[in-house]
């Protein structure tokens, strides 16, 4: 079955510049929805409701802190809403706040997904040939997190009673064996890549990614509907201002061609994923 995950590692890299070059540079509400929406569909069809359910507080958490503290400390805008203090409360601050938290939460998001599709073998595909060094730094840098998380958690249980019953100086001992323990890992696995001849010159590179006619044909599409999203976005047509007024762009067919481009787009891994299970629990029960 070809799953998002299955595609080639430059497809993928491409497909997530695109969604998120416009998610961070774009002030349209509809699009920062799209996009909010679409990576919060694939975050649930990827790793269950439940499991998005935890962090769901959090992020939410995020966009009420970032919409309540703008108007607080931005009074601009020409619509007034309450005066606290002889202090406007403006709408178009509320607004502003709003849209800056859904711009946030899209991009915390859709990194989210980026770091559960590439893993360190897929980092050392792309940039192994051009900038070894780098790439093996990012490999470890994600790989770091998620291990240390599991050391911390082995090291803790393991203790037992060994700094005694203050759980404080527990959690702190576990913390500092735990770094140790990551410490030595990184400095012995980059000797080892080291000894192994990464980063020599002329060297041959094994690769598992091939880059099929799948790919091709998905990367065709990512930049057809990101070039068309750009499009619209150099023309006008999805502008959106908020200060010192709230002023949306008029509806037209470039606009509307653009939001639909860009919902195609941001939805391709869901309609993707969505599609192969569908397949398979179709499959299953011809069984």
């Amino acid at each position: 079955m070809l799953r998002f995950n299955s595609f080639n590692p430059i497809a993928q890299l491409v497909y997530f510049l695109a969604v998120l070059s416009v998610s961070m540079f774009t002030w349209n509400y509809i699009i920062l929805l799209l996009s909010l929406i679409s990576a919060v569909a694939y975050s649930v069809l990827q790793k269950g409701f439940k499991a998005f359910l935890k962090s769901f507080f959090g992020y939410a958490l995020i966009f009420l802190l970032v919409t309540i503290t703008n108007p607080i400390f931005s009074h601009k805008g020409i619509t007034p809403l309450v005066f606290i203090n002889d202090v406007p409360i403006t709408l178009e601050a509320i607004v502003y706040g709003a849209v800056l938290g859904l711009m946030l939460l899209s991009v915390i998001l859709w990194f989210s997904v980026f770091n559960s599709v590439f893993d360190s073998e897929k980092l050392i595909y792309i940039f192994g040939r051009i900038l070894p060094r780098l790439a093996l730094l990012f490999s470890m840098v994600l790989h770091f997190v998620p291990k240390f998380i599991l050391v911390f958690k082995r090291t803790l249980s393991a203790q037992s009673d060994f700094c005694g019953k203050n759980k404080f100086k527990k959690y702190i001992c576990a913390f500092s064996a735990s770094v140790s323990v990551m410490l030595e890992g990184s400095v012995q696995t980059a000797d080892s890549m080291s000894a192994r001849g990464y980063g020599v010159k002329k060297r041959s590179f094994y690769s598992r990614f091939p880059f099929t006619k799948s790919d091709v044909a998905f990367t065709a599409v990512t930049l057809t509907m990101f070039f068309v999203v750009l499009s619209a976005f150099a023309t006008g047509q999805l502008s959106f201002q908020i200060y010192p007024h709230i002023e949306m762009c008029d509806i037209t067919v470039v606009s509307i061609l653009g939001i639909v481009s860009f919902g195609v787009l941001s939805f391709m891994p869901f309609i993707i994923e969505l599609k192969e299970e569908l397949v398979w629990k179709y499959s299953l029960s011809k069984i």
